[in-house]
């Protein structure tokens, strides 16, 4: 069995930095991908619109990844997509029950989030048993290739 590398966003914008760095990560350790994006949704918050938005985004999701899922695919990969909404920790921990260990987690969405102490997935990285890492590109410009950041 192939082991599993997830890539992990918190809105519909995907980060094409994450994507490469994934690939190549997976091509490397001869792994499956998964995409998964979690939009946050806290039952009871303000929502004067109704749920309708939400589906909206989730729509948006979903179809931010099919762009990138023949990219994957022809660099040999397996990749599988999801989209959830609701509270992000809740939704994060239901997934990797459903779908089995992760070797390594990989954060998609803006780096800089990953900085924040009460962020969420930063609050249960340890809970998690995988590394959590945070691709960015290097400001040296003789080198075009991301690197990582563990939390």
């Amino acid at each position: 069995m192939r082991s599993q590398i997830m890539v992990l966003f918190d809105s519909e914008l995907i980060r094409r930095e994450s994507l490469q760095y994934s690939t190549e990560l997976a091509k490397r350790m001869n792994s499956n991908l998964t995409l998964l994006v979690i939009l946050p949704f806290e039952v009871g918050s303000i929502a004067p619109a109704g749920i309708e938005p939400m589906i909206k985004r989730g729509v948006q999701a979903k179809e931010s990844l099919k762009k990138h899922i023949e990219t994957i695919k022809n660099a040999g990969l397996t990749v599988e997509t999801a989209v959830r909404i609701g509270n992000p920790r809740s939704e994060l921990v239901k997934y990797v029950a459903e779908a089995g260990r992760f070797e390594i987690i990989v954060w998609g969405a803006k780096p800089d989030l990953m900085k924040k102490k009460d962020h969420w997935l930063v609050r249960m990285k340890d809970t998690l048993k995988c590394p959590v890492v945070t691709p960015f590109i290097k400001n040296d410009a003789s080198s075009k290739y991301a690197r990582e950041q563990r939390l």
